[in-house]
């Protein structure tokens, strides 16, 4: 059943499809078959009665979510590298452009080429293996859940940041510095 597990009334639609005006507490009721209770009353109900997720839950919550954002992050990184001193290289002197400027430019390509990748970086994290704990809807929404899923997601895209400065290993200077001697008469 496509509601199980789920709120209805977050579901309800009207006979055209668009969402339906639910009731809320203070509507005038015509026919007395309103419900008295605010709408997020069996929520908070519902989260009383779940205990929060274990430490163990937390961590690999972040884990799970660090695991894509490393792609993320290596591949941005990578790409405003390799693409920006490449622009300052060849078309900085040809265009005037500062070397921030190739650098904003290389970060522009590189985001570009992060969305179009972003799908093959999710299914290579999916490939992995690593899945979330099995925690109930109300439990994956709570605060803390959220805070861990989070943390997870900083310490991914900064370890990928990290990974993906690996180009700067090869990128040497590319003008390379002639040796001028200047012959002072005597």
């Amino acid at each position: 059943m496509i509601l199980e597990g789920q709120l209805a009334a977050s579901r309800w639609r009207s006979k055209f499809g668009r969402p339906s005006k639910l009731p809320r507490l203070g509507d005038v009721d015509p026919t007395g078959s309103y419900c008295l209770l605010p709408e997020d009353w069996l929520m908070k109900k519902c989260v009383e009665s779940v205990p929060p997720p274990s430490m163990n839950n937390l961590v690999n919550i972040a884990i799970a979510n660090a695991i894509p954002f490393i792609g993320f992050g290596f591949l941005d990184n990578f790409f405003m590298i390799l693409f920006g001193d490449q622009i300052d290289f060849y078309l900085g002197s040809y265009f005037c452009l500062s070397t921030m400027a190739a650098a904003a430019l290389g970060n522009t390509f590189s985001d570009v080429l992060g969305l179009g990748s972003a799908y093959y970086v999710e299914r290579l994290a999916t490939r992995i293996g690593y899945t979330p704990p099995k925690l109930s809807p109300i439990q994956m929404e709570m605060p803390i859940s959220r805070h861990s899923a989070n943390v997870g997601r900083v310490v991914g895209v900064v370890l990928g940041c990290l990974l993906g400065m690996f180009p700067l290993m090869f990128t040497g200077d590319h003008k390379k510095e002639e040796k001028v001697t200047v012959v002072a008469p005597i």
